[in-house]
């Protein structure tokens, strides 16, 4: 089980950077999926939300990093719990940790709390535009798609588990 928690927070540690890393290189990263109330305040403040060429390319680099280092903790964390003779239901077990940590994770820290609790987005308009912002915070979007991701999660970890034990 510790193991399962450990490849839980390398995957929260991926996460992060994907984000870090992403609203520093690619500003347009860091609000291109933004609820629509917060992408309607940064069209009032005239900050474009295109990606230039080279955008795209550092983005495109980014997201094929991220994802090889997701595939490579699935493949590690699967071939680990077959050699560590783990049951069907413990492999799963052992995935929906790792898939849960990170979306609540998600949804917790960067969705809830950075937009929410902080003022890192007046910050950000006050920086890109020069301009003091009406508003600091944005309320996060909370359209049911996140209960949808949770359950989806639970049936990727079980299909996992039954792949890896097949194979393996």
């Amino acid at each position: 089980m510790l193991l399962s928690v450990l490849f839980g927070l390398i995957g929260i540690v991926l996460l992060t950077a994907f984000c870090l890393i992403g609203a520093f290189l690619v500003p347009q990263n860091a609000y291109w999926f933004m609820t629509p109330k917060a992408i309607a305040i940064l069209e009032e403040y005239g900050i474009s939300r295109k990606f230039s060429r080279r955008d795209k390319i550092i983005l495109g680099v980014l997201m094929t990093l991220v994802g090889i280092g997701y595939i490579v903790m699935i493949i590690f964390a699967g071939k680990q719990g077959v050699a560590a003779g783990m049951d069907f239901w413990h492999l799963a077990l052992r995935f929906l940790i790792f898939f849960w940590m990170i979306s609540i994770f998600d949804a917790i820290v960067l969705d809830w709390w950075m937009f929410t609790r902080t003022d890192l987005f007046g910050i950000w308009i006050k920086k890109k535009t020069g301009k003091t912002p009406e508003v600091w915070r944005v309320d996060p979007q909370w359209d049911g798609k996140e209960i949808h991701k949770l359950v989806i999660e639970v049936f990727v970890s079980a299909l996992l588990a039954w792949i890896f034990l097949k194979v393996g």
